[in-house]
């Protein structure tokens, strides 16, 4: 269920300002209304309403000769016309105006007797009449539209707009001048969080806001000093750690011919694997920053990565390009796919979709698979599925912190899924060529890598392993 306020912080910020002015604006205008609108009408209904009743009493009871000339002066002067009772205005009919709502209750208050106010059009210009009783005889009292000289509506309309639009501006500046600073410090913080090193943040603004980025600029530069201490740590450590190596792998090679050599040969095997122990752990600790990218062909790329290597079904494609940092990659699918080869006995597929905006590459086993609560947690430096640290079961639990630390600081994403039969389905999503600086990409791929191979396509053979292959085809969901 997708929540129902904003996520960003500036959108809730704009909100709630809205909704504040907004309110405030409201309880203004239905105030001023209510005290100041509304009397001023129901003055002005009440008077035009005596001065209409007093008009049609006085018509009547003047002499028929001055009648004529009583009803033009009450035209020119305040346009109210008076007419007898056998001379009815034609095609009346109502219209609504607030307005006339109002007179009416003041009409049907001074003659005692619930009257109703219609309109007709009178030479293209809108009257409004009302039908009054007299002791002398019925009377249609009119007057025009224009006569009003109130438009409610537009009136309304203009403010409701005008006041849309301070509110929305007003509130659109208030709300940037707050998260602008935070804006800064989220883009920093990611930076930080890929390896980067940002530019210290302006300490300016408010103070609360100033003492943030002042605490972020100090605590990024500790975490530069502290990644640049694990380095020479690491490379010290690997240095005094290797020379006593050397010095051991040549007293191997002085021993007797006379010793067992099934002996010599597991110290020698030690030997290498504290020596790519000791590899992997400088790798791992040493600058897996941002490198630049250049446009190349992902294909050839992935076809020398894959190399003569058993075991690899690789489905090449005519040309993929796309920009990346082409070493940055090679170690990442490098990782990999030594990963799936050292877990699955069944030949592991490599694929390449180039179909979407950024290019995704699949590393396909059938090994035992990776347990979903696990798939996080086995990109940790040295955490493996299987606790018994035992070399022929698995490795030292550095290759996939290697690739997902060389994917966070380049823009590319790493994940994890469950392969379709069993196995598990690696996949490097790789940033959009059309914005070499940002990871934009659309949504999940990386369940639906491409099909397996057609068994109606024309097979081909690699040169290192024999495997049939197929030419690239479209790719479809796995099934």
């Amino acid at each position: 269920m997708r929540p129902l306020l904003p996520t960003s912080l500036f959108a809730r910020v704009l909100l709630t300002l809205v909704l504040t002015f907004g309110s405030f604006a409201l309880v203004t205008f239905a105030t001023v209304v209510y005290y100041a609108l509304i009397p001023v009408v129901q003055r002005s209904t009440a008077d035009l309403a005596a001065l209409m009743e007093l008009s049609a009493r006085t018509l009547v009871q003047l002499p028929e000769d001055i009648r004529a000339d009583y009803r033009a002066r009450l035209l020119e002067d305040y346009q109210l016309w008076l007419r007898n009772d056998d001379d009815p205005p034609e095609d009346l009919r109502h219209f609504f105006v607030p307005y006339v709502l109002r007179l009416n209750e003041a009409l049907s208050k001074r003659t005692a007797e619930e009257v109703q106010m219609q309109s007709n059009r009178i030479d293209g210009k809108r009257w409004f009449w009302v039908h009054l009783e007299t002791p002398q005889g019925p009377v249609w009292a009119g007057f025009p539209r224009d006569r009003i000289s109130t438009k409610p509506l537009q009136g309304v309309v203009i403010i409701s707009l005008m006041a849309l639009v301070l509110l929305v501006v007003t509130a659109s500046v208030l709300a940037r001048r707050v998260t602008s600073p935070l804006t800064r410090l989220s883009h920093a913080a990611e930076e930080v969080a890929k390896g980067r090193s940002p530019e210290p943040l302006p300490e300016s603004g408010p103070r609360e806001l100033a003492s943030l980025a002042r605490q972020f600029n100090e605590a990024s530069q500790q975490v530069r000093e502290l990644l640049a201490d694990r380095t020479v740590l690491l490379a010290g450590i690997s240095h005094d750690l290797r020379t006593p190596l050397t010095r051991l792998r040549l007293a191997l090679e002085m021993l007797p011919k006379q010793t067992d050599a099934e002996l010599k040969a597991r110290m020698e095997r030690d030997l290498e694997e504290m020596n790519a122990q000791i590899s992997q752990a400088v790798e791992l600790g040493s600058t897996l920053g941002a490198g630049q990218r250049h446009l190349l062909d992902l294909v050839r790329l992935v076809s020398e990565v894959v190399g003569n290597r058993p075991r690899i079904v690789w489905q090449a494609r005519d040309t993929c390009h796309q920009a990346v940092n082409a070493i940055s990659l090679r170690r990442i699918l490098g990782n990999l796919i030594e990963n799936a080869l050292r877990y699955s006995q069944a030949p592991v597929e490599v694929r390449l979709d180039c179909s979407h905006r950024a290019a995704v590459i699949f590393v396909l086993d059938r090994g035992p698979g990776i347990p979903e609560e696990e798939r996080d947690a086995v990109f940790r430096p040295f955490y493996r599925l299987e606790r018994s640290r035992n070399r022929r079961t698995g490795g030292s639990g550095l290759g996939l912190a290697v690739a997902r630390q060389l994917a966070v600081a380049n823009d590319m994403e790493i994940h994890l899924s469950s392969r379709v039969g069993g196995g598990t389905v690696a996949s490097v999503r790789l940033p959009p060529t059309s914005d070499a600086i940002e990871a934009d990409v659309a949504g999940g791929t990386e369940d639906n890598p491409p099909a397996d191979p057609s068994p109606t396509a024309r097979p081909t053979t690699t040169p290192s392993t024999g495997t049939p292959r197929t030419p690239a085809r479209a790719p479809v969901r796995e099934n």
